[in-house]
């Protein structure tokens, strides 16, 4: 069975292009600096979108989008194709993934947490693979190779934050 998605603000509607979040984007609608961007602003970009596109961003927001049948043929279909996303991810993104794959092989063929990340950009898996290429880049900026395959607790935050205010202090 097809799940049905509504397209997102963060998505051009009926693609999978992802917006991300490692492109800066300094300039709003009309050319001008983010900085500068007003309610005005705003206002003409949200009247500038499709009722759809702006019901789909309400939806999203406020956690009322359309509910995606999980069927195993659907989920592995997904699981497959968000591999293969992967594979196409910037590889300057991509290289925490890579090496928490060489420090933990089965995290590649991990379905779960494959699921975890196609369930947040509601089963588009090229957003999915950049998503979760980015969490491990993120993971690995924070925390450093030592924590990258692990769960992060409450006393790795603690020790982080430490180290940081000792050093920016």
């Amino acid at each position: 069975m097809k799940a049905t998605s509504s397209s997102t603000a963060c998505c051009a509607p009926g693609t999978d292009e992802f917006w991300d979040p490692w492109k800066r984007n300094t300039s709003n609608s009309k050319g001008g600096s983010l900085d500068a961007y007003t309610d005005a602003d705003l206002a003409a970009d949200l009247n500038a979108m499709t009722f759809a596109e702006r019901q789909a961003m309400e939806e999203d927001i406020h956690g009322a989008s359309d509910v995606i049948e999980e069927t195993p043929e659907f989920v592995s279909e997904k699981i497959e194709k968000m591999r293969e996303a992967l594979q196409h991810v910037n590889s300057r993104l991509r290289q925490a993934w890579d090496r928490a794959v060489f420090l933990r092989p089965a995290l590649g063929e991990d379905q779960e947490m494959h699921l975890v990340f196609l369930r947040a950009r509601r089963f588009r898996s090229n957003d999915a693979a950049v998503l979760m290429a980015a969490y491990f880049q993120a993971k690995r900026d924070l925390f450093g190779d030592d924590l990258l395959i692990q769960r992060i607790t409450w006393n790795d935050v603690r020790t982080w934050r430490c180290l940081f205010l000792c050093i920016c202090l």
